[in-house]
């Protein structure tokens, strides 16, 4: 651990991606295979649980999360150190980061022992088999009073996945690839079979990727659409097939002999919402991996959003909800059938193994339909009527295309207008991490009322770093209070934002919240009753629901 701190450190220090891989490779190259593996598995999904619990024949282990509170960090922390809790609270406001805190307040507290990847790897077990928060502190303040304060940053930071040097996903199976000197996108699509970048890495290393076969119940990338600005971007409109774009849940579902798994977009499992839509696919025969949208549908048409929110994040759905609010899955690719990986075949191909696949079913299980354009008008058509049947525009995906996990490159392009843009004010700005943990650059936004200004939602990207560091000393000067990371400034500040759409929250006192805000621009023309209010938001809301 100690080493890979500093190998860390030194890719923290580069901002070039190519610079910070060929470190990351030179590190890995020279482990032996044990350390070889936990440096990849820490570096790509943090600690694994080695004893799996609640394993089943489909999931070899359910709950691989290392679950500590920043609550108990801090404790652990105080308790190592004797800082007061003011004194780290302040610290950690100014940082950012509980692993860069720990690092920087443990210097003359410490045995500074040595730290090695397989000692690092007991503690984590360690901590998995705690039973209780005060098991999980005792383990920590052990830790913190031993080891030195580097191993002990990233020790932490592997657990609340938050590294914060630069170092994307993508650029650790490029790393491993460069390691043991295999092509990138054999290691890439290497670990999309088996969802383990750890095993994969070892493969790659002894040349056995071609014996890793595809496994289910593991999320693996998604496509992308590349936004389409402008509709005179699009070239020859025959070179596409067009479909609409909908407003669900993106989602992959895995099925195999009647045991079947969803996950959304984040890779996060969604099954137990939605056990109308299981009892549907545990009917389909083999094996398969399906991708698609989870709709709300009702009178032939999908719901807004709002209503299938309230389907989502339950362990438990009562069945006068699935009544209330039915679903669809809106299937348009199939990426795996019986075994066999599809990626690699063109796009007309795997859609006619879709219809295939799903040829003896009904609803709650769809196909979405496809369309062909010969001219621009024809497109703006389909997009007029594709917003009529209340989805948020088109998906145009190029003839012949292969599906391409995790790439946004252009073989699928999306076209979708904003469904509308506010001016709004800025309430309060939260301390940004990482590069821009000395600026705030989330911004908590409101409109008029009666009552004063009524956040409605945040926002954070939109600005770029010279906006944010301007902006950033103009609410320092109308700062009205501090929460730790949080500053509360008094209403000055007008934002353009645009977003797709408004839903019912109880979060703001507004009772609204945007979905999806980005900043468009900052108004310095505007003055902050200049800005929308609550009445055009309400307005906005009740459109969406007809």
């Amino acid at each position: 651990m100690d080493e890979l701190a500093a190998v860390c450190e030194r890719i923290a220090s580069h901002s070039s991606r190519l610079k910070k891989v060929a470190i990351l490779a030179e590190y890995l190259r020279a482990l032996d295979d044990k350390n070889f593996a936990l440096a990849v598995q820490f570096l790509s999904i943090g600690p694994v649980a080695t004893e799996p619990r609640n394993a089943t024949l489909f999931e070899v282990i359910t709950d691989t999360k290392l679950s500590i509170g920043g609550s108990t960090l801090r404790d652990a922390l105080q308790t190592a150190t004797g800082w007061d809790g003011e004194t780290l609270r302040v610290c950690q406001g100014e940082v950012g980061d509980s692993g860069e805190t720990a690092s920087l307040l443990l210097g003359g507290f410490t045995e500074e022992e040595p730290l090695t990847l397989q000692k690092a790897d007991e503690l984590y077990q360690e901590l998995f088999r705690a039973r209780t928060t005060n098991g999980k502190r005792d383990l920590l303040v052990r830790a913190y009073k031993s080891y030195r304060p580097l191993a002990i940053k990233y020790f932490i930071k592997f657990i609340t996945r938050g590294l914060r040097i630069g170092l994307m996903a993508r650029q650790v199976e490029e790393a491993v690839a460069l390691a043991c000197n295999v092509p990138h996108e054999a290691v890439r699509e290497a670990n999309n079979r088996l969802g383990d970048l750890a095993r994969v890495a070892l493969a790659a290393r002894h040349g056995e990727l071609s014996t890793i076969e595809s496994r289910l119940f593991h999320p693996m990338d998604f496509m992308l659409a590349k936004p389409l600005d402008r509709l005179e971007d699009v070239g020859d409109p025959a070179e596409w097939i067009i479909e609409d774009k909908y407003d669900g849940v993106r989602s992959q579902v895995h099925f195999d002999s009647g045991h079947v798994r969803i996950f959304s977009r984040g890779m996060e499992e969604v099954t137990a919402a939605f056990p109308d839509l299981i009892r549907a696919v545990a009917k389909l025969s083999g094996t398969g991996l399906l991708d698609g949208e989870i709709l709300g549908w009702r009178d032939g048409r999908a719901l807004n959003f709002n209503l299938l929110q309230q389907r989502l994040a339950r362990k438990n759905v009562r069945t006068t909800l699935m009544q209330e609010i039915p679903v669809v899955f809106m299937a348009y690719d199939i990426l795996l059938r019986n075994g066999h990986l599809l990626f690699e075949r063109p796009i007309e191909e795997r859609k006619q193994i879709l219809l295939e696949t799903l040829r003896q079913t009904e609803f709650p299980l769809m196909i979405s339909a496809q369309h062909e354009a010969m001219t621009r008008d024809d497109i703006d058509r389909l997009f007029a009527e594709a917003r009529t049947r209340g989805n948020e525009g088109l998906l145009l995906k190029r003839h012949g295309s292969r599906y391409e996990p995790g790439k946004r490159g252009g073989a699928w392009q999306k076209l979708k207008r904003p469904y509308g843009t506010l001016d709004v004010v800025i309430t309060a700005a939260e301390q940004g991490s990482g590069r821009r943990a000395t600026v705030f650059s989330d911004y908590t936004f409101a409109v008029r009322s009666e009552n004063g200004y009524l956040n409605i939602g945040k926002a954070y990207s939109g600005l770029t770093d010279t906006e944010v560091k301007a902006l950033t000393r103009v609410l320092r000067k109308v700062s009205t209070d501090r929460f730790g990371p949080v500053m509360v400034v008094r209403p000055e500040v007008v934002l353009e934002v645009a977003f797709d759409g408004v839903q019912k929250s109880s979060r703001h006192k507004s009772g609204y919240a945007l979905r999806f805000p980005r900043i468009l621009r900052w108004r310095q023309d505007k003055r902050p009753e200049e800005c929308d209010d609550l009445a055009r938001v309400e307005a906005l809301y009740q459109t969406s629901l007809q």
